[in-house]
């Protein structure tokens, strides 16, 4: 009787295990998971999986400048010494003959648990290595740039590292745990993200949206940039697609024909049609544009001249840098401009 009712326990756990399996395969939903988020997600790693993408993700956020064929998009799965759960990272990337990391992780949320989880993502990065660091004084580690990239459009007011937490009653030396830095839409107004020109810009200027106003301000910004590049518009489509996981406070208001009309604008400026500037527009754009060049030209000018007359009567740097309101920097520029 017992081995009957462990033969049977057995084959229901197989058969959940199958079903799990299949789900999982047919990219179905479990019924605990928040639907949503995962979908959210997706439109980030999709977008960041791009080594282009990726690549001026890294240098107009963070500063940080590499050439596309040194980004090497890993596996990212990961699996802790004597652990049996399987984990993900969102995005890794190693740099090309370099054992130089870069993680990040998409957050739609505060994840107040994310120290732990950047430790254990480096620790997974660090073991899977150990093949590769040799046994010696001169062995070196993995160097790991930990980023989180938070579209929640609050304050990020979770720890960066273990050590925040840690209360040290008997005043050991203090630890050093892996640190990771946060890019956060909640820091960024919709014009300094438009301006980026990239997809991952785009969809945190939609993330910021919370009402019917604010989606026209960014569609009407669209439209005074002219056409929309190739990655622009991979987001908008995405965007599109998704647009109830995007923008959940105002799709919560709107009726589904009025949902329709946004979706409708923005595939008009995907295809490069729709109420762009007209050419008189752009003509009298095109002539304030040059006015003003011309009129910071002619005062570059004027400043350059009455330098150069300053330094032939021998006067102080001084003196000339407080008479014409300019920096050392820029005299010193004037000068070799003399020579």
């Amino acid at each position: 009787m017992d081995k009957e009712l462990k033969f049977n326990r057995n084959k229901k756990n197989q058969e959940i295990h199958k079903k799990r399996r299949k789900m999982k395969k047919e990219n179905i939903p479990n019924k605990k998971s928040n639907v949503k988020i995962k979908v959210h997600d997706s439109i980030i790693k999709e977008l960041l999986e791009d080594k282009e993408e990726f690549r001026d993700y890294m240098r107009e956020f963070l500063g940080y400048d590499f050439r596309r064929e040194d980004l090497q998009l890993q596996n990212k799965e990961y699996r802790l010494k004597k652990s049996l759960i399987t984990k993900y990272i969102d995005i890794l990337y190693k740099i090309k003959d370099e054992e130089t990391f870069i993680i990040l992780e998409h957050q739609s949320t505060i994840d107040y648990k994310m120290s732990e989880r950047i430790s254990e993502e480096c620790l997974a990065v660090v073991e899977s290595r150990n093949s590769y660091m040799k046994r010696s004084k001169n062995r070196r580690a993995p160097v790991i740039l930990a980023n989180v990239l938070c579209t929640a459009n609050k304050i990020w007011n979770a720890t960066t590292t273990l050590i925040e937490n840690e209360k040290n009653y008997y005043k050991f030396p203090k630890q050093k745990y892996p640190k990771y830095i946060v890019t956060n839409n909640y820091d960024y107004k919709v014009d300094d993200l438009i301006v980026k020109r990239t997809g991952i810009a785009v969809v945190m200027a939609f993330e910021k949206v919370e009402t019917k106003k604010d989606i026209d301000y960014i569609i009407n910004k669209l439209k005074q940039i002219g056409e929309v590049n190739e990655r622009e518009k991979k987001a908008m489509r995405l965007i599109i697609n998704n647009i109830e996981q995007v923008m959940p406070k105002l799709m919560k208001t709107l009726t589904g024909d009025e949902i329709e009309k946004i979706k409708k604008g923005m595939k008009k400026i995907i295809e490069g049609e729709g109420d762009f500037m007209s050419n008189f527009e752009k003509a009298i754009a095109k002539i304030i544009r040059e006015n003003e060049e011309a009129e910071a030209k002619g005062r570059a000018d004027t400043i350059f001249q009455a330098v150069k007359k300053m330094l032939n009567k021998n006067m102080k740097d001084e003196d000339i840098m407080d008479c014409m309101d300019i920096t050392k920097e820029e005299l010193e520029k004037l000068k070799l401009q003399m020579t």
